[in-house]
């Protein structure tokens, strides 16, 4: 997250793949909804750091967090239909909520990616 929003980089990616006729089609037969996605099934991760805290549905700065309400608005045109966010909080603090926040969402990644790849049981992983 950056200023609450969108990185520009990621802006800038977005509004250089998201294409009429490339990723979504524009017909005026639909009505009110005439862009249609034309990929589908896909899945999207998103990793974000965000310098406070409390930006999660229910927190105290949750209408503040822009970014990813932009992400799933901009997402659905390149056919996304199913989206993760793990997120670290806390980072302009460098405390024990930052270090915290680290260790849950490093946890948090290794529950998904067993979970995306359909993988049961415990993992042992290696710390270098």
């Amino acid at each position: 997250m950056h200023n609450y929003g969108m990185p520009s980089a990621l802006k800038s990616w977005f509004d250089k793949v998201i294409r009429i006729e490339k990723t979504f089609t524009f017909d005026l037969a639909r009505g009110d909804f005439p862009l249609e996605p034309i990929m589908g099934g896909k899945t999207l991760v998103v990793l974000s750091s965000r310098g406070e805290f409390g930006f999660g549905p229910g927190g105290m700065r949750e209408n503040m967090n822009h970014l990813e309400t932009h992400i799933s608005t901009c997402a659905h045109y390149l056919g996304v239909q199913e989206s993760h966010l793990i997120a670290v909080d806390y980072q302009e603090f460098n405390d024990e909520r930052h270090r915290q926040s680290l260790a849950d969402a490093f946890a948090a990644i290794l529950v998904l990616v067993r979970q995306c790849l359909g993988i049961d049981g415990s993992v042992n992983v290696a710390a270098e």
